[in-house]
Formats: structure tokens, sequence, C-alpha cells
């Protein structure tokens, strides 16, 4: 006995297995819900300040160090007045931030740049308006929990572990000068932690920066998949996008209109038209100053070769039946189309015919 299976094909149709088509792409980033990655975005802003730290930090040194010369040397009787203490702090937090101008600007320039070149400039004020949704501590409670926060917080703990690793890497080198510091020469003990500090720094953000890197690729990956759609999802936004089945045929046969009263006003500037004798009807134009060879700028079956044959009669256009060379032309040339070179010959027969019955040429210029 045999037995059957039966399978319900709708569940595969709600599957989401689909790639995401433009216009769902469209509709999701005008929602706001595109791909970045912000440890990339992080990553980039972290090296580029770290490569401006490495070539502007002679200038930052000279800077702090002139003004606490300054302050050093000041006046004694002008030292421990409360006038002495704000001036002292005021010029202090300047000096840092004119110190560290540099490098905040290269953090703040070249992260912006990161994020514009992974989701471009999009402005959505729905996404900065107060939801009150987002008070309600159970809901707060799940996103803590969440699978994407717990990838983030994994993240987290990776990068702090790496950083650690490299750190530790480098201070080992070099611990036997450090160990030694006290007893040397200042300047020696200043290049080597100067060295020591840059080489972390470095090496560091050249770690994050792959660790970016990877985290891009995750987030796009995930984006893909958030945005997959089921094949029902697919003919659905085919029907929305193209309209019913009885607005489309409506349109072609508007647009079938269209170029048909087009294709009419051209019948006028033929010079000859090819007929067999009323099923088809093939009008030609040949323009020496402009085209290399014949042009068919018409041509149709049974009730549109009738109507070319009538709009050829009404402005004194030569009609010619040659009903093998009529349909050859019919199925080998679209309309505005030269005519094959396998029919010069027989083409040109025909409208040396015409020329010399309609007194345009003569027989010797033939």
């Amino acid at each position: 006995m045999t037995s059957y299976i039966q399978i319900d094909l709708q569940l595969f149709a709600s599957e989401k297995k689909e790639p995401a088509t433009p216009r769902r792409r469209q509709l999701a980033k005008e929602k706001g819900q595109v791909f970045s990655s912000h440890d990339l975005t992080s990553a980039i802003s972290i090296l580029c300040a770290v490569l401006v730290l490495k070539y502007t930090a002679g200038f930052s040194a000279q800077v702090i160090g002139s003004k606490a010369f300054e302050i050093w040397n000041s006046p004694i009787d002008s030292v421990w007045s409360l006038e002495w203490a704000c001036k002292a702090l005021n010029d202090i937090i300047i000096t840092l931030i004119v110190a560290a101008l540099p490098v905040m600007t290269a953090a703040l320039v070249f992260g912006v740049i990161a994020s514009l070149a992974q989701v471009g400039f999009s402005v959505k004020i729905d996404r900065i308006q107060p939801d009150f949704k987002r008070l309600n501590p159970i809901e707060g409670f799940k996103r803590i929990f969440s699978k994407r926060s717990l990838e983030a917080l994994a993240k987290s703990i990776l990068k702090i572990v790496l950083v650690g690793l490299i750190a530790w890497n480098t201070l080992k080198e070099v611990w036997p000068q450090l160990a030694g510091l006290l007893v040397t020469d200042l300047s020696y003990s200043v290049s080597i932690v100067t060295s020591s500090i840059e080489k972390i720094l470095i090496n560091s953000s050249v770690l994050l920066l792959i660790v970016g890197v990877i985290d891009y690729v995750f987030e796009w990956w995930e984006f893909e998949k958030s945005i997959m759609m089921t094949r029902q999802e697919i003919i659905e936004e085919f029907k929305e996008t193209e309209g019913k089945p009885e607005v489309r045929q409506a349109i072609r046969q508007r647009q079938r209109r269209i170029a048909m009263s087009r294709m009419m006003q051209d019948v006028p500037t033929a010079d000859v038209v090819l007929v067999n004798p009323t099923h088809y009807a093939v009008a030609i134009k040949y323009d020496m100053e402009v085209d290399p060879a014949p042009v068919v700028v018409a041509k149709g079956m049974n009730q549109i070769a009738l109507r070319i044959r009538e709009v050829a009669e009404e402005n004194d256009i030569f009609i010619f039946e040659d009903p093998a060379l009529t349909q050859s032309l019919y199925w080998a040339v679209d309309i505005g189309e030269m005519i094959p070179e396998e029919l010069y010959e027989a083409v040109a027969q025909v409208l040396a015919y015409v020329y010399y019955v309609s007194g345009k040429l003569d027989v010797e210029g033939i």
C-alpha cells in the first residue's frame, strides 16, 4: 500500500529566503533602517587621532611646556592669590585645548567621514522624536538582555582583552629598560616611555581597525538577512508597483495608440509604401544625406496595413505591390531601422522605379 505525504507549499512561500528588491531597500533607507559598524567608525577615528598625535606631539609638548614654564616662573607676590589661581586655571584649560586640538579635530573629521561613507547623509526626524514606550521597564530589560546587547558586550570584552595583550607584549619587551628608569638619564627615560606608549597606541588602533572591518561585514550580513523577503511579499510588491492587470493592459493599449499615431505621422514622409497587397504594408524613406541606406518608417498587418495605405493615398505616396519583398521587410526590419544589406538591390530597384515615375530622377541619373 502506497502512502502519500501532503506538503503545504504555502509554508515555503512564507520563508524569507529571497534577496531584497531595490524598492524594499529604498523603503528601508527612508525609514532609517541602514547598516553601519560603530566599531569601524571608532577604529578609524582612533587610528587617525593616534597618527596625528605622533606627528604633532612635539607641538603639543611645546605648548604645554611653555605654559608650565610661564606659570612656574610667575612673580612671587602673585602666587597663592585668588586672582592668580583663577587666571592660571583658565590658562591651563586653554593651553590643553590648543595642545589637543589637532588630535580632537582629526578624530572628529575622520569619524564623520567614516560614518558618511557607510550610511550617507540622511536626517530622520522621527528617529529623534521621544518614544514613551522606551520608558517601559520591561522593554528596557529586554533590550539590555537582547541578542544585540549581548553581542556588543562580547565584542567589548574581546577588544579589552586584545588591547591588554598588545600592551602586555609591548611592555614585556621593554621591561628591563622600564625597571631602570629611575637611575637613567631623563631624556633616555622619556624616549623609552614615549616609544612604548606610541607602539601600544598604534598596534591597538590597527587591531581595532581589523575588528571594525570584521564587524562591518557582520553588520552587512545581519542587515541583508533582516530585509530578505518572502516570495509572497515580492509578488505583492510587484502588484503594487506595476498595478492591477487591467490597469497595465490599459497602459499598454494607450502606449500602442501613441506609437501608432506617431508611426502614421511618419507615413507622409515616406518615398514608397510596399504592400502585399492588403495584408502587409511597409513604408520606406531614403535620405541620402542622412542615412547610408533606406529606413523603414512604418509597417503593419491587416487593419494597420490598410490604414498605412489610406494615409499614403491621402498624401500621394507611391504604393508599390511586391508581396515577397514586403513580407521580407516586415519580418526582418523594425520601425526606425535601416534595411539589411541582402535586400539593398531589391529595394534599390523599387526606389529607382518610384523616382523615375515621379520624375525625381531620369534614367541616366539612376
